[in-house]
């Protein structure tokens, strides 16, 4: 079933086309009609990195410079009759840490070429930004270290 869009998005689309059209451009939309946003890398990347690759990298970087951080599986299954069950931080980094100073952060993985940061993980990233913790999107081992490098000092 495909998610209705709000009246904001629908009035931001309209917006961007009349803007577009007055300045003689194509009209294109700024996000998805799902919500979500493109994500590209700061810093130069490998671009034939999947994501698991990306992942796998960013938690034994960490795990070397002795930052605590822990992998988010995100699922549900049913159990037996019993029911159904779900876990994880839906929207939720695919890495959650600490640092050493106790500041709280989150890491969401995307490959190396980009991707999409979904409405959830936006509202996540927003949440935690609000609260002084940390969220940083994520496409290689580069941009992980060019974002820690003022933090570890």
């Amino acid at each position: 079933m495909k998610k209705r869009r709000s009246k904001d998005q629908k009035c931001s689309d309209y917006f961007d086309a009349f803007k577009a059209i007055q300045a003689g451009t194509k009209v294109k939309r700024s996000i998805a009609k799902d919500g979500s946003i493109p994500t590209h890398s700061c810093v130069p990347v490998d671009v034939s990195l999947s994501e698991a690759e990306v992942l796998k990298d960013c938690l034994t970087w960490l795990a070397r410079h002795r930052i605590l951080a822990n992998r988010n599986n995100v699922g549900c299954g049913m159990v037996g009759e019993s029911g159904f069950y779900s876990y994880g931080i839906i929207g939720g980094g695919d890495v959650i840490g600490c640092l050493p100073n106790g500041q709280h952060f989150e890491i969401e993985c995307k490959r190396g070429k980009g991707g999409r940061l979904s409405l959830r993980q936006q509202k996540r990233m927003r949440d935690i930004r609000k609260n002084n913790g940390i969220y940083y999107v994520i496409h290689g081992l580069a941009e992980l270290e060019y974002y820690f490098r003022e933090l570890l000092k």
